[in-house]
């Protein structure tokens, strides 16, 4: 069932893209405002005086198993880094469902930016089917990760792991202005 739920929200990810839009029915240089005015509730993690970090678990157009979102709302740029994470993936130990739930994801969003920039999918060594989310957990023992990259958005899905062997998607995508914020926080903090 699982599944199921979020299949039908990758529908979402295969709609047409517009140089503004974002994905799950934000577009990118919204104001905190116009995002609450979706109907997005949440809190404000951080607020650096620039920069403002609000977690929500209430996307407009977000899969049923969200388990939470990270927006970055610059004040200047406004949205510019959206986080998503998915509830823990039912599976068993192999990391098949996770492992078709990432595939199919990949496939959308490759439908939505066009071809990666980079993938790597693979298990390094004789891992045993029952370490695989905890094998994703460990540097250099494996990793699902896939890039895109457009004048509009860096995407980027991930497969992840934990050491108690459960498993969760990532997709992190940074909108067209957000190589300028990290710009300017550098002379900031150069200064």
């Amino acid at each position: 069932m699982r599944i199921f739920g979020l299949l039908g929200v990758l529908f979402l990810l295969s709609t047409p893209s517009f140089a503004d839009d974002a994905l799950f029915g934000l577009r990118w240089g919204e104001t905190m405002e116009d995002i609450k005015r979706l109907g997005v509730s949440g809190e404000l993690q951080e607020d650096d005086g620039h920069l403002r970090l609000f977690q929500t678990d209430s996307l407009p157009h977000g899969p049923n198993d969200t388990k939470f979102a990270n927006l970055g709302i610059d004040r200047r740029f406004g949205l510019q880094r959206i986080q998503w994470v998915s509830k823990d993936i039912a599976d068993g130990p192999s990391g098949e469902n996770g492992i078709a739930l990432y595939k199919t994801m990949k496939r959308q969003l490759s439908e939505r930016y066009g071809d990666p920039k980079s993938s790597d999918e693979e298990i390094v060594g004789s891992q045993s089917s029952a370490s695989f989310y905890r094998c994703l957990a460990e540097d250099g023992c494996g990793a699902f990760v896939t890039v895109w990259r457009t004048p509009e958005t860096d995407a980027r899905l991930r497969l992840m792991g934990s050491a108690n062997g459960k498993g969760w998607l990532e997709v992190v995508l940074l909108g067209p202005d957000w190589n300028d914020i990290v710009s300017e926080k550098k002379i900031k903090y150069k200064k």
